[in-house]
């Protein structure tokens, strides 16, 4: 009897936690706002265009940038945002943004050609 109770327990717990990271799996909206403190980014609505500062010594310029492609991919716990922005000042600068959501958070995923890579922000960890 003794097996049956930790089993059923053991399940109880897993599918409590389970929940728990299905309820607190991170929105569109949640991207922009992590958006916002990570980097100091400004988007639109659904971030297909964005707005940052890049600093050029004593001076701060504004770009725009606008959606090129990307991917969204809502999982069953995770959200899952890669976005390739093309510039509209310079449409040969291409910059990268690729993000994973999980349990209430934004972590940013490596990749090579990150918008850090291009000095357009510094990272505030």
């Amino acid at each position: 009897m003794s097996k049956r109770w930790t089993f059923l327990f053991l399940i109880g717990l897993i599918v409590t936690l389970c929940s728990i990271t299905i309820l607190n799996k991170p929105t569109e909206k949640d991207f922009t706002l992590w958006l916002q403190e990570e980097y100091t980014i400004d988007c639109n609505k659904d971030c297909s265009i964005i707005e940052l500062e890049s600093g050029n010594g004593n001076i701060t310029e504004r770009i725009k940038l606008a959606n090129g492609n990307g991917a969204f991919s809502p999982g069953l716990f995770t959200l899952h945002i890669n976005r390739h922005y093309i510039s509209l000042n310079d449409p040969n600068r291409i910059f990268s943004l690729e993000a994973i959501g999980f349990n209430g958070r934004f972590y940013k995923m490596n990749s090579e050609n990150r918008i850090e890579k291009y000095g357009l922000l510094e990272n505030r960890e």
